[in-house]
């Protein structure tokens, strides 16, 4: 009787342990599992953390600003026939919007006739200006288009408020009076050829549009290129355009312009005009050319 008391105790203590072990091995490897002190198994936990976390406020309106970022537009393509990009094709700036038919930008040169065009006109009279600005005037005085007499103004009073003697020798002519200066030089045993270099064809004179003047420092019954040398010119030359005037026969560009250099002759065009070809060494056609498809017209 104690012999089988001893067998079950025995026996219910076998049972008890590898009741334990069953429990150790299945329990350690279940996700409730603790290491031999006790602590978290780390290793096994952290990564389960990781996936699980929520993106903070700070991560979330990064990526939805990422997301929303537009695609860059690409530059305009610029129109190779309009005036910025015939300009581009020369390596010059984009040219100032302008109306090119506009009458300050009216062109008469041996290609352009203006034929028997009379501006508005008006008797320009320096009587009353200060003493060093004179012009030859006789009966009404000069004349010019109306539009351009107060830049005129401006621009001869600036003058002679820097000390320069101003003398203005010829403003509008009119289409026949153009015709007898040319044939004064046919008269003098010029060629037409050697005469329209010298002296504008009826219909193609500057001084036909009423926007052109010769400025010199005083009179000259003859005027030529030492002009450049006087101190008149120099300022006027470097100060024009700020009045809208250009000078309008440049030395480097007679194969353009088909005129000698002139030193004294200075056409109205505007500020922006005039600024725009100052600053890049344009003669008037030049710059007439970035606007008018002369295949096409303006």
């Amino acid at each position: 009787m104690r012999f089988n008391m001893g067998v079950r105790v025995a026996f219910a203590i076998i049972v008890l342990l590898l009741f334990g072990v069953y429990l150790y091995v299945h329990v350690a490897d279940g996700p409730f599992s603790m290491n031999l002190d006790g602590a978290n198994n780390e290793d096994s936990s952290a990564p389960v953390e990781d996936a699980a976390r929520p993106e903070t406020e700070g991560e979330t309106a990064n990526a939805e600003e990422t997301a929303s970022e537009p695609e860059p537009t690409p530059p305009p393509t610029v129109d190779p026939n309009s005036p910025e990009g015939r300009a581009a094709a020369l390596g010059l700036p984009k040219p100032p919007d302008i109306d090119i038919n506009s009458w300050e930008y009216l062109m008469a040169n041996p290609d352009h006739s203006i034929e028997e065009y009379e501006p508005p006109h008006t008797h320009y009279k320096t009587a009353g200006m200060p003493d060093n600005i004179m012009s030859n005037q006789w009966g009404d005085g000069l004349r010019f288009d109306e539009r351009i007499c107060d830049a005129m103004t401006d621009f001869i009073t600036a003058a002679g408020n820097e000390g320069f003697s101003v003398y203005l020798s010829s403003g509008y002519r009119s289409y026949n009076d153009q015709v007898a200066n040319f044939n004064r030089k046919l008269n003098e045993g010029m060629t037409p050829d050697a005469a329209k270099k010298i002296v504008a064809v009826p219909g193609t004179s500057e001084h036909q549009t009423g926007l052109a003047c010769d400025i010199t420092d005083r009179y000259y019954e003859r005027k030529d290129s030492s002009l450049e040398n006087t101190e008149l010119y120099k300022w006027m030359y470097d100060h024009c355009a700020e009045y809208g005037f250009i000078l309008r026969y440049p030395k480097d560009k007679e194969d353009i312009t088909q005129i000698i250099y002139e030193p004294w002759h200075f056409r109205y065009v505007g500020v922006e005009a005039a600024t725009y070809m100052k600053e890049n060494n344009l003669c008037f056609e030049e710059f007439y050319a970035l606007y008018v498809d002369e295949s096409q017209g303006a």
